[in-house]
């Protein structure tokens, strides 16, 4: 596994009880390579204007044993703070360092 792909051994905090996030699309991959996922990744979200907000992942060493509601759960909570990081950057003023 590639340093870009390393785990936490943490768990996520999503109990099997939890209820799935309605209107969330996701793929979860097993068995590609790194390049094969960015073209999945580029085709889906070529497909239609309605993929562009797909959330991807790839199997690791920790999820992998995990129930798929589980993966799920923990796919949409990233998913939605990866959003909300992007907004922050896009909405974040330049600020121009003055000497």
């Amino acid at each position: 596994m590639d340093e870009k792909n390393k785990e936490s051994p943490a768990q996520p905090g999503a109990s099997a009880g939890t209820s799935l996030p309605q209107n969330f699309r996701a793929i979860v991959m097993y068995g590609i390579s790194n390049e094969e996922a960015l073209a999945v990744m580029k085709a889906v979200k070529a497909i239609s204007p309605s993929m562009k907000d797909t959330a991807f992942a790839m199997t690791t060493k920790t999820n992998i044993d995990w129930p798929l509601g589980k993966l799920i759960a923990e796919l949409h909570a990233e998913h939605r703070m990866m959003r909300q990081w992007a907004e922050a950057q896009r909405t974040k003023p330049d600020h121009e360092e003055s000497q």
